[in-house]
């Protein structure tokens, strides 16, 4: 019996060994199964929805994201690139920067297999396409943000002055620059110089964004900048502008209290701009075409092509730009209008905006993008519109540079001292 019995509790004991072998292989195999994480990088911390939301679908995925505001976001970005010192899996550029890294090698090359994007971006507008592509044709970042322009304007001030503030009725009496500044002209006397028709002159430079400068290696005046030469001195001639400085107290003010009619602006100002400079004019705005369709800002998403984690980070952007379920939520929640013309001509039919007085604005920017002039910008665009171009423009416009040919000469100047590997005739 004794025997037996220590047979019998030999045989229990290899039973529990047993069992707890087993379970301290599925211990191990759990933590083989925990959480993964990628590292993202963005110069604003607008991602965070996105973020949330993906982490919600795949909950076997931690992001660590960064946000680094302001404008050493880039070197920086850089420099963790070129020395693979921490270096994020997935980062942010903004479309001011895109045509100066899509080139660089850090960016992996997502035309190739598995990402196949080649396919996937014709769910977007051309003009955000054109962009995504380096020199090669293939696609190093893929634009996540829709950003058409219109004009915003006060629906009390169309009432007011132009008797109706239907925006197919606005849109045709603001059709041309001319039929703005007449409009200006009597706002501005009719008002005793309280009301303005435009902002400022950025107003009317901001609504031809994109054009290039360079072609080929060599710097070219496209003619609409030398015709917004004109319209800006006009502009102030006619006493249409309310010289409120872009970003300024005044500026917002202006959006508060009613004093200026006309904002050109892109999808992403209603959220940033208007909403937060005049909270409490809900209701009190609509949307219009005017003289020229054009697109402003945008933001893109790439993959570090030295990442061991490109599965992950892949999921990530597409995730982001194409899973049609999350782009319609974050339309709906955030206001946010995406590069996804499918996802966004769905929505275009039943969504609205009361802040816009109920206008189907979703409706409007979906038509608005698909008008949008196609360019393919340069690594030397921004620098050359935002440090040259528009310098020369103040310049002129407060005749310290009296004559076209003046300022012609004067910014061949200066892109010959700030680039001079490029041809300057």
């Amino acid at each position: 019996m004794k025997k037996k019995f220590n047979r019998k509790y030999i045989s229990v004991i290899a039973i529990l060994t047993a069992a707890m072998m087993l379970s301290g292989c599925r211990a191990t195999g759990t933590t083989h199964s925990k959480q993964e994480e990628i590292t993202i990088w963005s110069f604003t911390d607008e991602a965070g929805y996105a973020i949330e939301k993906f982490e919600e679908k795949y909950p076997d995925i931690k992001v660590n994201f960064v946000n680094i505001p302001g404008s050493f976001y880039i070197t920086k970005l850089k420099s963790a690139l070129q020395t693979a010192s921490k270096a994020p899996d997935v980062f942010m550029i903004e479309n001011a920067n895109i045509r100066e890294l899509i080139d660089v090698p850090y960016l992996e090359n997502l035309s190739a297999t598995p990402y196949d994007a080649n396919e996937l971006i014709k769910e977007q507008y051309p003009f955000v396409q054109s962009n995504e592509k380096d020199s090669e044709g293939n696609v190093r970042a893929i634009g996540y943000q829709g950003t058409p322009g219109g004009i915003y304007y006060r629906r009390d001030l169309a009432k007011q002055y132009l008797g109706t503030d239907d925006p197919k009725k606005v849109s045709q009496m603001i059709s041309t620059w001319e039929d703005i500044f007449k409009i200006g002209e009597r706002v501005q006397q009719e008002s005793g110089n309280k009301v303005h028709a435009l902002a400022n002159w950025n107003a009317i430079s901001n609504s031809y964004d994109g054009i290039p400068w360079v072609k080929d290696g060599k710097f070219v005046i496209d003619d609409t900048y030398m015709k917004v030469l004109d319209l800006v001195r006009e502009a102030r001639q006619r006493r249409v502008l309310g010289e409120y400085d872009d970003g300024s107290a005044g500026y917002a003010a202006s959006m508060q209290k009613g004093q200026v009619m006309f904002y050109p602006g892109a999808t992403w100002a209603l959220q940033y701009t208007f909403k937060a400079n005049a909270p409490d004019t809900k209701g009190l705005w609509g949307l219009a075409q005017g003289p020229s369709a054009f697109s402003s800002g945008g933001t893109y998403i790439a993959m570090y092509s030295k990442s061991d984690k490109k599965d992950l980070a892949w999921k990530f952007i597409e995730f982001y730009n194409f899973d049609h379920d999350f782009l319609s939520e974050l339309a709906k929640e955030q206001d946010y209008f995406t590069s996804n013309m499918v996802v966004n001509d769905e929505l275009a039919k039943t969504v609205t905006s009361d802040y816009l007085g109920g206008q189907k604005h979703f409706e409007f920017f979906s038509e608005a993008a698909k008008q949008v002039p196609v360019y393919e910008r340069t690594k030397y665009d921004t620098t050359i519109n935002a440090d040259i171009f528009k310098i020369v423009l103040q310049l002129y416009l407060n005749n310290d540079i009296q004559t076209k040919e003046e300022a012609v000469k004067r910014i061949k100047r200066d892109v010959k001292l700030r680039f001079p590997e490029l041809e300057v005739d």
